[in-house]
């Protein structure tokens, strides 16, 4: 056997045999499974706030707008005061859990009966409507 029909034989077995040559596979085999960039998805983590919003209405079940609305937190005594937008709605966001709460709304002479927010209220978001009312007579 003269020498090239030898080395085309050898180079036939080999690739035959599938050994010699580099074999196409996966192309995302070569790529890292390590990701260097803090980019992917998380999820947002659970809020340890609460939200107490709301409607103040007048004795025809009508929105009242300008009517302030007062946030006692009782633990610290802190009174945070909210006038309600044209459609009567207030929100207060990022109150603690661990505190209890009282609302009442003004508007004038007229006052809403104190509604209190618990601390064993576990909710996260608390709704509290509230209808004004003449004072009371005594």
């Amino acid at each position: 056997m003269n020498t090239a029909k030898l080395y085309s034989v050898s180079l036939l077995a080999l690739i035959s045999l599938g050994t010699g040559w580099p074999q196409q596979t996966d192309p995302n085999a070569n790529k890292p499974s390590v990701f260097l960039e803090n980019n992917r998805y998380k999820p947002p983590k659970p809020s340890n706030a609460r939200t107490i919003q709301g409607m103040v209405k007048d004795q025809a079940d009508n929105p009242v707008a300008g009517a302030i609305v007062q946030l006692k937190n009782i633990k610290t005594s802190k009174v945070v005061s909210f006038a309600t937008k044209d459609d009567g709605k207030f929100a207060f966001h990022e109150l603690f859990l661990d505190a209890d709460y009282e609302l009442l709304a003004k508007r004038g002479d007229l006052t809403t009966p104190l509604k209190k927010v618990s601390l064993y209220d576990t909710r996260k978001e608390v709704t509290i409507n509230f209808k004004l009312e003449p004072p009371q007579k005594q």
